[in-house]
């Protein structure tokens, strides 16, 4: 008899749930080991636009990876991205980055994060991690980024202690000399920049800009592999242990592959809509300070550049 008294007790609390409550504990058991942001470049349609190639590469790694794109406009005063000017766009995307890294911290506690940033997505991305732009990332969430790839950052500036590539210079937005990332810690860090590209550098060949994932893509992933446990992390809050793919209690696995927020993947070095600068261009010697981007034309003038 008491056995049956006690159900509708246990019913009637499933009942008095929220949905609020009952969703988060369905996420909350499907926590994966490891799950990936990524920032698409400027003009790339909404998606993981030349990133997607880096972030399917990690998802191959790790079965059980979940991915979500960062949503911000991704613009240069363009009419095709709703004419946003770059500033606001930038300050919009480190806004966005740093919600929804948050927000799945968050949710899953345990799980380690990586950053895949692109050309714009990089610099947001670069913000969010080490400053320049108000509010950065703290605590939890922050400790949660296990490794951060910026390719073609126009943040990017000669010295720092995570660049890689052939560049020696800066790009247009690039950070003050002496700069130093905070708070952030740079051994997590690699920044992909080459001296022929116009944007992250002060080169005169967009198409080097594209290629970064094409170029650098393996390497990427074997310092992404160094910094990630293939097993460790991913459970849900309350100690349940998540499997190398991402399995909470109870056998829940997060399909590989599972994207969040667009999704629209691109593959190495793909361009969109055309809007690339064409070689011979040149962009040297606009220096920024530290997170300052520019007010709609990031070279100055009347001209609007895609693609970076």
């Amino acid at each position: 008899m008491k056995t049956v008294a006690v159900l509708p007790i246990l019913a009637a609390g499933l009942a008095s749930a929220s949905p609020i409550e009952q969703l988060e504990t369905r996420q909350s058991a499907n926590c994966p080991n490891i799950f990936v942001f990524g920032a698409r470049e400027t003009t790339a349609p909404k998606g993981f636009g030349t990133a997607g190639g880096l972030v399917q590469q990690v998802q191959s790694a790790f079965p059980g990876t979940q991915t979500q794109a960062i949503d911000y406009p991704a613009c240069g005063g363009q009419a095709s991205c709703g004419g946003v000017q770059y500033d606001a766009s930038a300050q919009q995307g480190t806004t966005a980055v740093i919600s929804a890294v948050n927000s799945l911290n968050q949710r899953c506690p345990n799980t380690q994060i990586v950053m895949v940033g692109y050309s714009q997505g990089g610099q947001i991305m670069d913000n969010a991690l080490c400053g320049g732009s108000g509010t950065t990332l703290t605590g939890t969430a922050l400790a949660a980024v296990k490794a951060a790839i910026f390719m073609g950052d126009p943040h990017n500036q000669n010295g720092l202690p995570y660049n890689v590539g052939t560049c020696k210079a800066g790009g247009f937005a690039a950070r003050p000399t002496g700069f130093q990332c905070a708070p952030y810690d740079t051994k997590l860090i690699q920044s992909y920049c080459d001296a022929a590209d116009p944007f992250c550098c002060n080169g005169n060949d967009s198409n080097t800009h594209n290629q970064y994932v094409t170029k650098y893509g393996s390497q990427a992933l074997t310092f992404i592999k160094s910094k990630v446990s293939a097993s460790g992390g991913g459970a849900a809050a309350g100690g349940n242990q998540a499997g190398a793919g991402g399995a909470a209690a109870g056998g829940n696995q997060a399909g590989a592959g599972n994207t969040f927020g667009g999704g629209n993947q691109a593959g190495a070095g793909n361009t969109f809509g055309g809007n690339q600068q064409g070689a011979g261009n040149t962009f040297g010697g606009n220096q920024q300070g530290a997170g300052n981007t520019f007010g709609g034309n990031p070279f100055g003038g009347n001209k609007q550049f895609g693609g970076f």
